[in-house]
């Protein structure tokens, strides 16, 4: 039931599906399939599939597993969401935790708008904010908390984007980084999740980031020692596995 609603949701013949001939194209001549060329079906679908997690998960078992995260957003954070898409995780946490203030960033200006929309439809928006910014470049402010949801292993610029991450934490901060869970070595990637893991990569995660010239990394290409390599390139302190589940990990980064 789990795998053909996430091919339904994700996989469809109205979504990714009519990707297919302009990435194979991208695989024979080079370069990669941008954001901008998805239509709104893939959109939606991607959005109703990982609305789960936030709905199940978020609350309920990610942020009990960052005690000093949780008491930070009780008490009064400053947070953002570093690819917050339509922003279903920081509405979450918004209505959890009315005291904290969170700001939402996304490389993809489509997303932004509905993002603000969703937000404001959730009675939250007055504790919200999102911008159309490619925070590789830079954060223009210091966080309490800064997350990633399944962002990392997407990016054009990972390097960069840990960099800045880790530049615009104040001190004592926390970054928390959900990806995707998966091993360095091929053979064990393999098997029904291995299936959807590298679909998913090259129906959108690798070729989007290909298509800007980017690292390319894929939906696999963050496993655990990837991050830590570029968590350490990036100045952090460390990095631990604080939750996991047959999908992925969230990661407590600590400044």
């Amino acid at each position: 039931m789990f795998f053909g609603g996430m091919y339904q949701e994700i996989g469809g013949a109205s979504g990714f599906l009519r990707s297919i001939a302009p990435i194979i194209h991208a695989f024979r001549n080079g370069g990669g399939m941008p954001q901008s060329a998805y239509d709104h079906h893939m959109w939606n679908g991607l959005e109703r599939f990982t609305a789960g997690w936030f709905e199940n998960h978020l609350i309920q078992e990610w942020i009990p597993a960052l005690p000093e995260v949780k008491a930070k957003l009780e008490a009064g954070a400053l947070v953002a969401d570093v690819g917050s898409g339509n922003g279903r995780a920081l509405i979450k946490l918004a209505q959890a935790f009315p005291n904290s203030r969170y700001v939402g960033y996304d490389i993809f200006e489509p997303s932004v708008a509905a993002a603000t929309a969703n937000a404001s439809e959730a009675g939250v928006g007055n504790i919200i904010r999102f911008e159309h910014r490619d925070v590789a470049k830079g954060l223009p402010e210091a966080y309490d908390v800064i997350t990633t949801f399944d962002v990392v292993h997407d990016a054009i610029d990972p390097r960069s984007l840990l960099c800045s991450i880790k530049e615009g934490l104040k001190p004592g901060g926390t970054y928390a980084c959900l990806d995707i869970k998966c091993s360095e070595k091929l053979e064990e990637n393999f098997g029904p999740l291995g299936t959807i893991f590298y679909t998913i990569s090259i129906l959108y995660c690798m070729t989007t980031s290909l298509a800007h010239n980017g690292e390319g990394l894929g939906t696999v290409g963050l496993p655990e020692s990837k991050l830590r390599e570029l968590a350490t390139e990036a100045g952090f302190t460390g990095v631990r596995v604080v939750a996991s589940d047959p999908f992925n990990n969230l990661y407590e980064v600590k400044a």
